[in-house]
Parts: C-alpha cells; sequence; structure tokens
C-alpha cells in the first residue's frame, strides 16, 4: 500500500449461488444472499480489525460499479447500521437500473434449462437445483429476447426479498429506502467517468442491430418504472425526445455509434447517479462530495483498451479509473513525473483522506478546496483530469431534461 491504510477485500457469491430467490418463506431463500455474505465480512471486520491495528469505528465502505451498487445497497439496509463511518460510491448506486432485478421465475427457467420437467413450484424447484453440480448453476443463457431488449444485464441479482425475514437486506425497493436509512448521516463520495458508456463499445461495433433497433423503437431505452403509468404514444414521443437529446437535429443512425454510447453511460450510469445526489441532498445534510473522472492518457486506460481494442478510441471510459488505484496484471511502472502518476497520487490522496477524516482535501490536491455539494447547486462537481476543478457537470443539462421527461417517475425526493 502506498498510504497508511488497511484495505480489506471481499468475496461474494454471485449469479444464482448469491442470488437466487423462491418466494416460499418455508424454504427461507428469499434471495440477496451475495449482499448477505458482505454484511458478514462487514461484521468480522468491524469486530476484528482492531487485530491488524485498524480502528473499528474508523471504516470506509468503497465500491465500483457492481460493488458500488453493492455497498449503497447494504448501505441502506438496517443489517448494517454502524458497522461503517463513510461510503464512497464509484460509478454506480443501489438505484441502478442495472442493480435491481425484477420478481420473476429465474429459479424455474434455470430448473427448466438443466433438464427439470416439472412444475413452477418453489419446493420441487429448490430440490431439483441441489442436487445439480455447482457449476451447472453458474452455466446459463436465461434471459428471454424481452428482457434483453429491455437491456437487462443478468439474469440474477438483487431483488427486493418476497418476504421478511430475520436478515433481510432490502424489504423494500432502494429507491423506497433512500429517505430513511441510517446512512444518510454518513458523508459520502459519488461520481463516475466522463465516458461511461464506453464499456458497450465493442458490443454496439459487432452488432449495429442494437442501434437500429433503437432507433425503430426508441421507448427500449427508457426506464422500466415509468413504463406502466403511459401508454405506448406517449412512451414512443418519450423515446423520439431522448433520440433528440442526444442526436439533435441529425437524423439517428448506425453509423453514430458515439451517440449511442453516451446514451448508455447516462442510462445506465449517471442519471441514477445524479437521482441518488439528489436524494440525498434533501433527505441529509452530512456531506456529499461530487466527482467526475475525466483523465484521458493515451495508454493507461486499462479498460478503455479492454474495450475498445486496438481501435484509435480515446475517452474516459467505465471503470478506468481502476487502472490509477490499483496495479493489474496489464499495468506498468509509470515515470514519477508523469501526467498519469500524478493522477494515481491524486486520486490515493483524495480517497486515503477521505478514509481518515471524512474530508477529501489531502496534500495532493492542495492549494485545491472541494466543497461538498448544497441544495441549490447539486451538478458542482470535482473534474479530475489533467488538472483539477470544480465544474457544472458538463452532462447536467441532459440530466435536468431527463428529470423533467421523468417527472414522474417514482419519487425520489
Amino acid at each position: 500500500m502506498s498510504a497508511q491504510v488497511l484495505l480489506v477485500t471481499l468475496n461474494y457469491r454471485l449469479c444464482s449461488l448469491g442470488f437466487l430467490s423462491l418466494a416460499d418463506p418455508a424454504l427461507d431463500v428469499p434471495g440477496n444472499a451475495g449482499l448477505k455474505d458482505q454484511i458478514i465480512a462487514l461484521k468480522w471486520v468491524n469486530r476484528y480489525i482492531s487485530h491488524f491495528n485498524g480502528d473499528p469505528n474508523n471504516i470506509t465502505l468503497f465500491g465500483e460499479s457492481a460493488g458500488a451498487s453493492s455497498a449503497h445497497a447494504i448501505a441502506l439496509s438496517e443489517q448494517t447500521h454502524g458497522l461503517f463511518q463513510r461510503i464512497v460510491l464509484m460509478s454506480g448506486t443501489a438505484i441502478s437500473y442495472w442493480a435491481n432485478m425484477p420478481q420473476t421465475d429465474m429459479a424455474y427457467r434455470l430448473a427448466k434449462f438443466h433438464g427439470y420437467a416439472g412444475e413452477n413450484i418453489d419446493a420441487e424447484v429448490l430440490s431439483f437445483l441441489r442436487k445439480l453440480e455447482p457449476e451447472k448453476l453458474v452455466k446459463h443463457s436465461l434471459l428471454n429476447e424481452g428482457e434483453r431488449r429491455k437491456l437487462y444485464l443478468f439474469s440474477f441479482g438483487p431483488i427486493t426479498e418476497p418476504y421478511i425475514s430475520e436478515h433481510c437486506v432490502l424489504p423494500k425497493r432502494p429507491f423506497e429506502l433512500l429517505k430513511d436509512s441510517w446512512s444518510n448521516r454518513l458523508p459520502i463520495i459519488i461520481g463516475g467517468n466522463s465516458f461511461e458508456g464506453l464499456y458497450m463499445y465493442n458490443r454496439l461495433k459487432m452488432f449495429p442491430q442494437i442501434m437500429r433497433s433503437i432507433i425503430n423503437d426508441p421507448e427500449r431505452i427508457l426506464p422500466e418504472d415509468i413504463k406502466d403509468t403511459h401508454t405506448p404514444e406517449e412512451l414512443r414521443e418519450m423515446g423520439q425526445k431522448i433520440l433528440k437529446l442526444f442526436f439533435g437535429e441529425k437524423e439517428p443512425s448506425d453509423r453514430s455509434l458515439f451517440k449511442f454510447l453516451d446514451i448508455y453511460g447516462f442510462k445506465l450510469f449517471w442519471h441514477d447517479i445524479h437521482r441518488t445526489v439528489l436524494a440525498r441532498l434533501a433527505y441529509t445534510k452530512a456531506p456529499t462530495y461530487l466527482y467526475r473522472f475525466d483523465f484521458d492518457s493515451p495508454d493507461f486506460n486499462l479498460y478503455r483498451a479492454r474495450y475498445c481494442g486496438n481501435d484509435p478510441v480515446r475517452g474516459v471510459s467505465h471503470a478506468d479509473d481502476l487502472s490509477y488505484m490499483f496495479f493489474s496484471n496489464d499495468s506498468w511502472k509509470v515515470d514519477l513525473d508523469s501526467a498519469e502518476y500524478k493522477t494515481i497520487k491524486r486520486l490515493i490522496g483524495i480517497l486515503t483522506t477521505f478514509a481518515s477524516n471524512s474530508n477529501p482535501d489531502c496534500d495532493e490536491i492542495e492549494p485545491f478546496v472541494w466543497r461538498p455539494l448544497e441544495k441549490n447547486d447539486p451538478n458542482l462537481a470535482l473534474n479530475i483530469s489533467y488538472d483539477l476543478r470544480m465544474m457544472e457537470l458538463p452532462e447536467a443539462v441532459k440530466l435536468n431534461a431527463l428529470d423533467e421527461l421523468f417527472k414522474y417517475r417514482e419519487q425520489l425526493y
């Protein structure tokens, strides 16, 4: 470690092993076992970190992408009350579109995929699944065409549990927990990367029909939670307004790959980050620090390289910030006088100082002062690029337009 902190990482069950859910209370499989794994790990840290010279009263919960949505979800739960003192959410929240699975018959589909011929009866489905080799429980293709059209990414994930149990994590949908969560009193750093949608580059390049399907059926890009409250005509009009928001007067085309990537960045990441910030500002006076990671290195944005291969693409993709926090198999030592090294020092300084005292101001960003958000200016962010500056999010115009367009979406604040 390059700073005086203890970093504790954890693993948790994924896929059906971590998120299979059955409605029958007698079976005791309500779902979210993966989140419960994380809570057990947090309780372990809280109990034993002092044996590693750590302070159980000074713990920071930190996650990126799915890790951020998990961190936020368990922070909303009473099961974690008092286990940590602050939160860092990078490119994900508990209300992110992809972090909430609807109640479906996914367990039944999994059993049928592996040869089950019975009825959709929870006890019988569970009995069948328990006889399968563990490898089969994570090897499947269960999403139907309708779910793929709705841009669902996973077969199994966090879910509002169908009944209340002793270890229930999400008794309500996450957006319903935002107002009264115990963690509202905790300081938080939250934000994302400037071109989150770039992680979809290879998929859209290989399958341009995805873009054509959005042009022909623009309501596909709308949030699911508004589709039951509007007519098909209204939904289509809203979808067309979103295309106009991103394309302007230009006719949408499958040749406009980067416009569609921008849409994905807002749909999957930025708009729900923004909505989480607005809810925070409505319900708590605890500090909320908003950032935008915008350091566009020619060759050290390692996740962009994974998503885009050798194509000459620039931009700061989803997960590119991890390149500057953790040394991976793709990393190399950069020159000490390089902008990349300065960015590494800045990010590590911000995160470790915040973990120490709940204030992200550190030597690495002096004389700069990072101010927490105020209600009247929810889009004022620290932009982390080759230089640092407080600025209105460049995404703010589109975010505000989406707020207005979706004003009848579930109320968070």
